[in-house]
């Protein structure tokens, strides 16, 4: 089933209606190949982390504007 936040007819797996979502834990991978499985999502200061498959880590560098 799909589950809804904000909405009573959700249309994927997690449907939220807002405009913006919140992790409150920051997370830094040790390293490009640091545990992880594909989807999760983490961040830290300097860089927004995704793990695109098993053990594997990519990230893009963040800035003030």
């Amino acid at each position: 089933g799909s589950v809804g936040i904000g909405t009573t007819s959700p249309t994927e797996s997690l449907d939220i209606d807002s405009d913006s979502i919140r992790l409150r834990q920051s997370k830094t991978p040790s390293s490009a190949s640091d545990t992880g499985k594909a989807g999760q999502i983490a961040w830290d200061a300097d860089y927004v982390y995704i793990c695109v498959a098993t053990n594997t880590w990519k990230r893009a560098a963040i800035s003030s504007w």
